[in-house]
């Protein structure tokens, strides 16, 4: 391993064996000799807002007088990069922008007035990293310059099995269960399609809700363990990543998409920006069923999928892109 010549910090609210959960390269950007500065827990289940709160006045406590050359904030939370500059101002400040956090919580005045504090950590940064050409084009058009760094993905944890095949019919969503992702979705299209299985994988304030309403063909195999994830993937036929239409989610292409592309899953998505033309896209419950169907009887789809995403989106060359940047403040 090539030593680093500066010192350089990255700050995450997740402890170290969690943020490979949503960033796929930190485990490279690890074995660089990275400062890693985080929680030493953190349940993304209960207590979320809690943490998050508490991390904008405990991370600038991380850095203050270690006279760092780079911190690098690899968690978008908003807010704690104000404090962390402050806490050490002659550290060059980078900010990874993994997504709006704010417009998931808040709109209108609310979000403006929020926003407007955000915005203020933004301007402190001396270079800001996007996750999409989407963010990016935002950005810049609220006044900020960004460098797009796409989201990662570890091929080694979603290695095909082409040896299955769609016979079984599964269709399988996976994540955090709340409205943000609108699985009351695959309810409705479970209803109307009732020769395939639908696999709702993970838990969440939502869940049992849609248990309720759920028919026969719709399992909730509860949460799965990042480690056995590809596993689970490798046993179905189509992935779902879902979001709301909330304002927020045109901006990030999101985990789900990219573990089921690396699998060789085809993949369905929600109809948003950040996917550009991407061909297996849906609006409604109807054109859903439909790209279903078709993607039933199309089992090249997938291979295709990964040999594009894993172009961009390995996380190996992200770290790398992440490490140039990082060593060139």
């Amino acid at each position: 391993m090539v030593q680093i010549k500066k010192k350089i910090a990255l700050l995450h609210r997740y402890p170290k064996d969690r943020i490979r959960e949503t960033n796929a390269a930190f485990p490279y950007l690890e074995a660089k000799g990275f400062d890693i500065l985080t929680f030493k827990n953190f349940n993304r289940q209960k207590h979320k807002l809690i943490h998050s709160i508490l991390w904008v006045f405990y991370a600038p406590t991380l850095v203050y007088k270690k006279n760092y050359d780079v911190i690098y904030c690899d968690d978008s939370f908003p807010f704690y990069p104000i404090l962390v500059k402050l806490a050490s101002p002659k550290s060059k400040l980078v900010i990874r922008i993994g997504d709006f956090h704010l417009m998931y919580y808040f709109s209108g005045w609310k979000y403006k007035f929020l926003h407007f504090f955000e915005k203020i950590g933004w301007r402190l940064a001396d270079t800001l990293l996007s996750i999409s050409h989407a963010m990016k084009d935002q950005l810049s058009y609220e006044g900020f310059d960004s460098t797009v760094v796409p989201d990662p993905v570890e091929p080694a944890n979603f290695m095909p099995d082409y040896s299955r095949n769609n016979a079984d019919n599964i269709v399988m969503f996976h994540g955090l269960i709340n409205k943000n992702k609108n699985v009351d979705l695959i309810i409705k299209v479970a209803h109307k399609m009732p020769t395939v299985w639908f696999w709702v994988v993970g838990d969440g304030p939502d869940l049992e809700r849609l248990r309720s309403i759920a028919p026969k063909n719709v399992v909730f195999s509860g949460w799965c363990d990042h480690s056995k994830l590809g596993e689970m993937i490798n046993k179905c036929s189509i992935g779902l990543a879902l979001r709301s239409e909330n304002e927020g989610n045109q901006y990030v292409i999101t985990s789900a998409f990219l573990q089921y592309a690396a699998a060789g899953k085809p993949c369905l998505v929600t109809r948003r920006k950040v996917f550009g033309n991407y061909k297996w896209q849906f609006f409604s419950e109807y054109e859903m069923i439909a790209k279903i169907k078709l993607l039933l009887i199309s089992p090249n789809e997938g291979k295709k999928i990964r040999k594009k995403v894993l172009k961009i989106h390995n996380a190996k060359k992200v770290a790398s892109k992440i490490c140039k940047i990082l060593l060139s403040q």
